[in-house]
């Protein structure tokens, strides 16, 4: 009972910082920032810049505690432990040096979506080797979200920093929440069944 606590809280927080990463993806959409215009981000109040900041902080907290939550199958958690250290830097960047912050956001979103997608996709191979009929749909979100990735790193300085950076942020939300809600499975006490902890 206890593992499956465990298991439980790590995918509360991880959906919530799947919730706030999204919110931070629509935020950035309706923030008009001109195409290369990276002193923008620099200039962003200190609220949304902590706000920002403490979201990849709880998402990278979220993603250690995934980590060593130690969940049935080992899928949705499996790479987070780099990733989360990535974050919680990240986050901390953001909040306390705005200066470093405004030139590092764009390649740091950019190369973070990126891995994520790609660590997301070979999750995708384990599930199906695993049996999961998700496995399909994993894949799919995960090659999306790669794309994202790849896009912001390609197109920056060419288009509107509102939309690289908005765009894949959001995508990457839905796409741990999917992730996690499609891959986080306990064996359910007593029996040889395997159920989704939702």
């Amino acid at each position: 009972m206890k593992r499956l606590n465990i298991v439980k809280e790590a995918r509360t927080v991880h959906m919530v910082a799947s919730v706030l990463l999204f919110i931070a993806g629509i935020f950035f959409i309706f923030k008009v920032i001109p195409a290369g215009n990276v002193s923008a981000l620099g200039e962003m109040g200190a609220m949304a810049r902590f706000a920002l900041g403490g979201i990849f902080a709880l998402l990278g907290v979220a993603r250690l505690l995934g980590y060593f939550a130690n969940d049935l199958y080992r899928l949705a958690f499996q790479y987070d432990f780099a990733m989360g250290i990535f974050c919680v830097v990240f986050g901390v960047l953001i909040a306390i040096s705005p200066d470093r912050a405004r030139t590092a956001i764009p390649y740091a979103i950019g190369i973070y979506v990126l891995l994520d997608g790609l660590f997301k996709l070979q999750t995708a191979f384990d599930a199906k080797a695993f049996g999961m009929k998700k496995w399909v749909g994993l894949m799919s979100s995960s090659v999306l979200v790669s794309l994202a990735g790849l896009w912001v790193l390609l197109w920056l300085g060419r288009l509107p920093l509102s939309f690289l950076l908005g765009i894949p942020l959001a995508l990457d939300g839905v796409e741990n929440g999917w992730n996690t809600m499609a891959t986080v499975q306990v064996r359910t006490r007593g029996t040889d069944r395997f159920t989704d902890i939702l």
